[in-house]
């Protein structure tokens, strides 16, 4: 006999128990899904026998710049600092054109929780001296937008005489690794909200919760588990920020309910729907800004680029993407692509954008795309996986071999998060997943928020957990013989502790430090440290240390350690990136970290041996370009300071010819001697110029001759 898939028989009998409603009503049971572009809060109550539990969206209310209060559940997660006003939400976003990002607007801060960077905001209008919110770092920021859900939640309970007492769960991409998920808790803690037990569930298994209670309603109501093999279900969440896959196996129990379990998640990638809207910028945008102000890319520092012209553009590309599939959805037949969704038929806004730069003024006029060019931006996000993190399908491939399945054993693919609403990757799914049904849901944005209620709910209330979540990726030890294994990917989370002995070289050191990776030894997860203080003052040759690592059911890792039975401090220390990182690229971030700290102490304004040993780390790391641009910063803070020659050279292995000659010529202008004068020789000889080539090359010359000169008397002495 088969078993429908629905929440009732995975819950089993428990909801139909004529005490549960008297038990769930004295509190209410919130959701977030806390998102990198978008966030969004629903609360569950108690249903009826064809809807268990029925889930509602809650508005907020969002100042807007004028005085107005814009109510709307979809909340920008932005905030801005503006006329001496914080605004948060809607009235944050449409500032976006006015404000310079980590100044005075703040978004996408979410990809920047459990990173090591210091005071990445070094030089915000929100320091710790204004009496109104302090936020120089990503979780800062992340607990004033916390705030504000707070105070808003606790407004709506109030108004609609919903019960005082709020239970809350949050969702977070599955993918998200222990310091991730510990700077959020950190952040919501320090808003006041309450954290019962576990709290966090993954994104993909709340948007399953939330079919679930809606079972009825959409395509898992026909769906049943047969008594020989459970269900494969795959679950696409694609966001601003992130690309999550998670994969649930649905079986039967032997009580005679189902049962729920993950069998793999894809690891932790940084890719969005603002990849899209900034791929648009780059290919499409900037050469239309490029031509209609009669310049290049080599004529803008990467700052320019990166923190003021591209992010001024993307609310255009964004708007026109939107505008593109809008369209292409409207005339969509059977899972393909309409004719006119890779014409040459023109997207327009009829508008006039003006770009502020220190030196210059740029606009664009009437900004455009045509659907050919959306389709090829759009096709490049469907390479192959074996291409690299770029791809949609590399996590899907990743998380099919985690799970050994292939993709002919899926059941069902649930499609959820913003970014899934694009009709181009619909059609992409579709020819991938060709033998098997594909699911989206009719609220793409507040569905996982809805599941997060229901697991509020559910393990609030009752002290239910349907999907016991497991880890993404294996988590390695560093040790003087080599990587070590201590939790297996797939490995279900249920308090989970893992003990495990270091031991230390053979020299007497002050501090041990043991490395924890993410799937291979490039990815530092945390470092856990051991002060010799809390020991003897020193640790002696060859120490062995006993650890106790765990994880909980939020994954958030927890340690303890000994030595011969005596118990130490231990501390876990942040990676500097939520990514792969090379040891020159680590050198980089602990020099910007160290950089961001001495700018913040120096109340905002870069510190030039900040700086500088910024430069040295990117040279040392082959981006030579940082360092160029780093350098050219220094010679604009201390005019008198002679680093022209070193630019010159920094750009030069850049590629950059352009600056490089320009800079050769400064350095020329700056201080005549031998090497300023062949270095600009050899750019005018570049550029044809054999004659400037020949005086410059003979004057570097005589410079030379005179050098030896006035050196010979001293070196004879």
């Amino acid at each position: 006999m088969n078993l429908a898939l629905s929440l009732s028989n995975v819950i089993g009998a428990g909801l139909a128990q004529n005490n549960i409603p008297a038990k769930l009503s004295n509190a209410t049971y919130v959701g977030i899904d806390f998102g990198t572009s978008t966030t969004t809060i629903s609360y569950s109550v108690i249903g009826n026998g064809n809807v268990p539990i029925e889930t509602c969206a809650m508005p907020v209310q969002q100042l807007l710049e004028d005085g107005r209060l814009y109510e709307s559940h979809l909340i920008p997660t932005a905030i801005a600092w503006h006329r001496e006003q914080l605004f948060i939400g809607v009235g944050a976003s449409l500032l976006k054109g006015q404000l310079q990002q980590g100044i005075n607007l703040w978004t996408s801060f979410k990809m920047g929780l459990g990173e090591d960077l210091g005071p990445v905001y070094y030089n915000s209008r929100l320091t710790a001296r204004n009496p109104t919110a302090t936020i120089e770092k990503p979780e800062d920021a992340a607990r004033v937008f916390f705030d504000f859900l707070k105070t808003q939640i606790e407004d709506y309970v109030q108004q609609h005489k919903l019960p005082s007492i709020i239970r809350y769960s949050v969702s977070v991409p599955a993918s998200f690794e222990s310091n991730q998920r510990t700077s959020l808790l950190s952040a919501l803690t320090s808003a006041g909200i309450k954290l019962d037990g576990k709290l966090l569930i993954d994104e993909p298994n709340a948007a399953f919760l939330s079919y679930l209670a809606e079972s009825n309603l959409n395509g898992l109501g026909s769906l049943n588990i047969p008594e020989s093999s459970p269900l494969q279900i795959l679950v696409f969440d694609w966001g601003a920020g992130t690309l999550d896959i998670s994969i649930l196996e649905i079986a039967r129990s032997d009580l005679g309910g189902l049962t729920c379990k993950n069998v793999a998640i894809s690891k932790f990638t940084a890719l969005g729907g603002d990849d899209i809207d900034k791929r648009i910028v780059t290919d499409i945008l900037l050469p239309q800004l490029f031509k209609q102000n009669n310049c290049n890319f080599d004529d803008f520092r990467s700052a320019d680029l990166n923190k003021r012209i591209i992010p001024w553009l993307q609310k255009t590309a964004e708007e026109l993407k939107i505008l593109a599939c809008k369209s292409v959805s409207s005339q969509m037949v059977s899972n393909r692509l309409p004719e006119g969704a890779t014409s040459n038929f023109m997207l327009e806004l009829n508008r006039s954008l003006d770009i502020n730069l220190p030196k210059q003024k740029l606009n664009l006029v009437n900004p455009s795309m045509s659907y050919c060019e959306f389709n090829e931006v759009m096709e490049s996000f469907f390479v192959g996986a074996e291409t690299g993190d770029v791809s949609l399908f590399a996590p899907i491939e990743s998380s099919l071999r985690k799970a050994e399945l292939c993709r002919d054993d899926l059941d069902l693919i649930l499609l959820i998060g913003g970014s899934s609403s694009n009709p181009y990757v619909q059609v992409a799914l579709s020819n991938y997943f060709s033998n098997t049904e594909i699911e989206i849901p009719r609220d793409l944005r507040s569905h996982v928020s809805q599941g997060a209620a229901v697991n509020s709910l559910l393990l609030n209330g009752l002290g239910l957990t349907l999907v016991r979540p497991i880890v993404s990726e294996p988590i390695l030890l560093i040790s003087r013989n080599g990587l070590q294994t201590l939790i297996a990917a797939g490995t279900e989370i249920s308090n989970l502790n893992k003990e495990f002995d270091f031991c230390t070289g053979d020299k007497e050191q002050a501090k041990i430090q043991i490395p924890l990776c993410v799937g291979n030894e490039n990815k530092i997860l945390t470092v856990i440290n051991i002060d010799a203080d809390s020991f003897d003052g020193r640790f002696a040759p060859n120490t062995w240390v006993r650890v106790n690592c765990g994880l909980s059911e939020d994954k958030v890792l927890f340690v303890s350690a000994n030595i011969g039975g005596d118990e130490v401090v231990s501390t876990l220390v942040n990676p500097f990136a939520n990514r792969e990182l090379t040891t020159e690229e680590r050198l980089v971030f602990e020099a910007e970290k160290m950089a961001n700290s001495m700018a913040a102490a120096n109340g905002g304004k870069p510190s030039i041996p900040g700086l500088l040993h910024l430069v040295e780390a990117c040279a040392n790391a082959s981006d030579y370009l940082r360092a160029a641009e780093t350098l050219e910063l220094v010679q604009i803070l201390d005019k008198n300071s002679r680093h022209e020659t070193n630019i010159c050279y920094y750009y030069d292995r850049a590629d950059k010819e352009k600056q490089a000659f320009t800079w050769a010529k400064i350095a020329y202008e700056k201080q005549e001697n031998a090497i300023n004068a062949a270095n600009l020789a050899i750019f005018n000889l570049r550029n044809g110029n054999s004659s400037e080539y020949e005086l410059l090359m003979e004057k570097s010359l005589s410079l030379i001759q005179i050098l030896s000169l006035l050196w010979f008397p001293m070196v004879a002495i």
